[in-house]
């Protein structure tokens, strides 16, 4: 998980922060899912998850497609998503979406053209309205069902409902306040009649197109960015609790000691509905992103990582010349016999080329596409550096001079921090 939150900060780092939030939930009464159950008619839909987990994972895609090729927020430079799974519910999919500099809202009221929070006019768009109080209305909660779900010590854990806004505006900590005006639009759940300030934020399009609950939220200004990160990327939901018999007296004199089975205890606590057991049976993706991250090696003198089988013979791992290799071990050695790429520092080295990983070696791009994107990579570099020897170097912008020590080209290097050197491979 901590390399998934890695990546995304990689990608932000070259594209900024994202700009919307998505939250996708499945709908069980989606065509393709109602015209499977209609067919047995002592089935629901909760009885067939692999069903449920085939028709989201084909809604995901189609999902992601539509956002990069109908564009309902602009031009789409970056995605990343993961799924999720409820408990005793449906498979949802939380998505970062980064746009375009000129698709940026710059302005806060520039949020109303992308989101909305209000309850549609039954006459003007009648199925927006079907659509918006079918899968976009919280509650109801608060005093008037103080046993809601979603309450906790009195209140909604939500926040509903909302504060009637004039105008759509940014507050001093990036969080946006979506326009609810008192426009009078109610609708009726569990007998009581709600209006705008109950409405989940959602953009027309989107649900007029996959007729879902899909929840969106303008996070461009938000300074919480890790905290974004960290909760797509923080994995499903564990408890561990064990029941036993206390001890008796008789052990208490003998003093006597319980071993405790750490993996054993992981595997007991690991908690799995029917919906991501099917998911996973059928090797679907849980996580996501576009553009791809590689990660750059960054490595002792002699001391990279060596991976390879449980039944390899250990002489012929040593043996291996691929084995030593790794991608700063090809970098200095590319740099040594062409020139053409010593004018690009190592995160820089994948806007011109892309690492091979069944030979382990470094090969030039055919098209120079990316070239525009990645430019300044070198602004998101990171790496844990010590000294060491080696027979070349880098400076900040090239390799020039083979007499420098790899220590030296490291100790460059210290100025950035943390774990890893990652760049964007499209």
């Amino acid at each position: 998980m901590y390399k998934h939150y890695q990546d995304a900060l990689a990608i932000c780092r070259v594209h900024g922060n994202p700009q919307y939030f998505l939250t996708f939930t499945c709908n069980v009464n989606w065509p393709e899912i109602r015209r499977y159950v209609t067919r047995y008619p002592v089935l629901k839909a909760q009885d067939r998850p692999d069903i449920i987990a085939r028709v989201f994972h084909m809604k995901v895609a189609s999902f992601v497609n539509f956002l990069r090729n109908n564009r309902p927020f602009g031009n789409v430079t970056a995605d990343l998503y993961t799924i999720e799974f409820q408990k005793r519910g449906l498979p949802h999919c939380h998505l970062l979406l980064w746009v375009a500099e000129t698709n940026k809202i710059t302005d806060a009221t520039h949020v109303d053209r992308y989101i909305s929070a209000e309850i549609p006019d039954p006459v003007i768009d009648p199925e927006l309205h079907r659509i918006v109080t079918d899968f976009m209305i919280h509650g109801p909660c608060g005093t008037v069902r103080p046993n809601a779900s979603c309450m906790s010590f009195g209140m909604c854990s939500k926040n509903f409902p909302k504060a009637y806004q004039q105008s759509s505006m940014i507050d001093e900590n990036g969080y946006a306040h979506y326009k609810r005006w008192m426009t009078g639009n109610t609708v009726l759940k569990g007998g009581v009649a709600l209006d705008n300030r109950y409405v989940v934020p959602y953009n027309r399009a989107l649900l007029l197109h996959f007729q879902a609950h899909i929840n969106v939220e303008y996070c461009g200004w938000s300074m919480l960015i890790k905290y974004l990160f960290k909760y797509i990327s923080k994995g499903s939901d564990r408890i561990r609790f064990n029941i036993s018999k206390g001890p008796s007296s008789a052990d208490t004199e003998s003093d006597t000691t319980f071993e405790i089975d750490e993996i054993k205890n992981y595997v007991d606590g690991r908690f799995i509905c029917p919906h991501e057991s099917a998911w996973r049976i059928l090797d679907f993706h849980i996580h996501q992103r576009n553009p791809a991250v590689q990660v750059l090696a960054v490595h002792l003198q002699e001391m990279q990582g060596v991976t390879f089988r449980d039944n390899d013979q250990l002489e012929n791992i040593v043996r291996n010349p691929l084995s030593r290799r790794t991608t700063l071990t090809e970098w200095l050695y590319n740099n040594c016999i062409d020139e053409s790429g010593r004018h690009l520092t190592y995160v820089d080295f994948l806007s011109e080329y892309k690492w091979d990983a069944s030979s382990k070696t470094w090969l030039r791009r055919i098209t120079n596409r990316t070239n525009q994107r990645l430019g300044d990579l070198s602004t998101y570099t990171q790496c844990v550096v010590k000294r060491s020897t080696c027979v070349y170097c880098c400076h900040t912008k090239k390799v020039v001079d083979p007499s420098r020590t790899f220590a030296q080209f490291l100790e460059r290097y210290a100025q950035h921090t943390v774990l890893h050197v990652k760049g964007l491979d499209y």
